[in-house]
């Protein structure tokens, strides 16, 4: 049994910190029984705010959200439990989206789907972990197709959640993109559930960035770096191990083509532009609403723009090449926050 802390001794803090895991307010929800104390970290210090052989009630785990704490600290054995009815939960309702209410359904799908996808991050090289994803993305992917009525509603469900960028960006932007694809009328359906599941999947080389580094203000050159590399580390844990076709990898692999472009456009004082590369339609809208989403929320280092500063932005990426799907992403952007 854990023994009391003195929470003005500095060794027992210190062995709290070697000891304890994070993991996210919302994954509070999966936890039965847990044999240790929660913690939140405040002003340098371990402060327990759920007992030893309790369950979380909603009361206290909606009060730590209220008070801004996106992360709570728990011992290694609750971690895996929580884990373990994480992956549970998921394939439950992934198995079992069109019974019921498909509000409820989807929006509870997109929650576990978001929150699984930090256990990925922490373990990229996982077949299974990799799989469960995939597979759940793809049952999900036929899902909104079929409820294209509560798409806006399932998008603003999941802001609402208030997860870190790294976990909700990627769904955010792909149900952008999803909706959009079938008012477009351009693809069928086989082609948006792979443009979905690419989307979706572009961003898992954060794994290979240290997770602090997507909280600091400022970046050092390295640091920058890093984050560049990140859609070819994406590539990299990718390959031979989903079942997506070579041009929807190289989707993943290039999905950032057009932040060099935005770069140039916020820093009109740059004397010499890169080499621009070209891509197809289908690679331009996945980089689009990428930027898009993460332009649009907040950051760390950054306030997030509004709707139509970020189209401004936007218009001077793909317009000129793409007039026709940028008026049509404009009406449909206008329709899809109306709604």
């Amino acid at each position: 049994m854990l023994q009391a802390v003195n929470f003005n001794s500095y060794t027992e803090q210190h062995k709290l910190s070697l000891k304890l895991r994070s993991i996210l307010v919302g994954e509070l929800y999966l936890a039965r029984k847990l044999k240790y104390p929660v913690y939140i970290f405040k002003n340098g210090m371990f402060y327990p705010v759920v007992n030893e052989g309790r369950v979380p009630t909603k009361d206290q785990i909606n009060a730590l959200i209220k008070n801004a704490h996106r992360e709570v600290y728990i011992f290694p054995e609750d971690v895996v439990e929580i884990k373990k009815n994480l992956e549970t939960a998921l394939v439950k309702v992934t198995r079992s989206l069109s019974v019921g209410d498909p509000l409820e359904n989807g929006t509870k799908d997109l929650k576990l789907l978001s929150l699984n996808l930090g256990g990925l991050y922490e373990n990229p090289h996982s077949d299974e972990l990799l799989m469960l994803q995939y597979q759940s993305t793809q049952n999900l992917s036929k899902f909104l197709m079929e409820n294209k009525k509560f798409q806006s509603q399932f998008y603003q469900n999941l802001i609402r959640e208030n997860f870190h960028f790294t976990l909700s960006q990627p769904m955010l932007s792909s149900l952008l993109l999803l909706s959009f694809l079938q008012s477009i009328h351009l693809f069928h359906d086989k082609e948006v559930e792979n443009l979905f599941l690419a989307s979706y999947l572009k961003d898992i080389g954060i794994a290979m960035i240290p997770g602090d580094k997507y909280d600091l203000k400022t970046l050092t050159t390295r640091d920058q770096e890093l984050f560049a590399n990140h859609a070819d580390f994406s590539f990299d844990l990718l390959e031979g191990r989903i079942p997506l076709s070579k041009n929807y990898l190289s989707i993943i692999k290039h999905h950032h083509f057009l932040n060099d472009k935005l770069k140039d456009l916020i820093n009109k004082d740059k004397k010499k532009a890169e080499p621009e590369l070209i891509f197809g339609l289908e690679s331009t809208l996945v980089s689009v609403f990428d930027i898009l989403v993460a332009m649009t929320n907040d950051r760390p280092y950054r306030k997030g723009m509004s709707l139509y500063q970020s189209l401004e932005l936007i218009k001077k990426m793909m317009a000129d090449e793409y007039p026709q799907e940028f008026k049509a992403l404009v009406i449909f952007l206008k329709q899809f926050y109306k709604n």
